[in-house]
């Protein structure tokens, strides 16, 4: 699913719609597919949460405290 984050006024694909109130949360741009050998190819030109591409989203996540 894709949420606009507010910050980068960027579409974000993430788990749910809370996805942007957890500490996890964490937009970067795709950065493609990596290739022993030849490095990074690129994949598309999106946003998505790092956290869930690289160790998957956490059973309980924790929603972001403010002071």
């Amino acid at each position: 699913m894709k949420v606009r984050d507010k910050e980068l006024k960027q579409q974000v694909d993430v788990f749910c719609k809370e996805c942007p109130t957890y500490q996890c949360y964490w937009p970067r741009s795709d950065p493609g597919i990596f290739n022993q050998g030849q490095g990074y190819r690129f994949r598309s030109n999106n946003w998505l949460c790092g956290t869930r591409e690289i160790r998957g989203c956490p059973v309980s996540p924790e929603k972001e405290t403010t002071n």
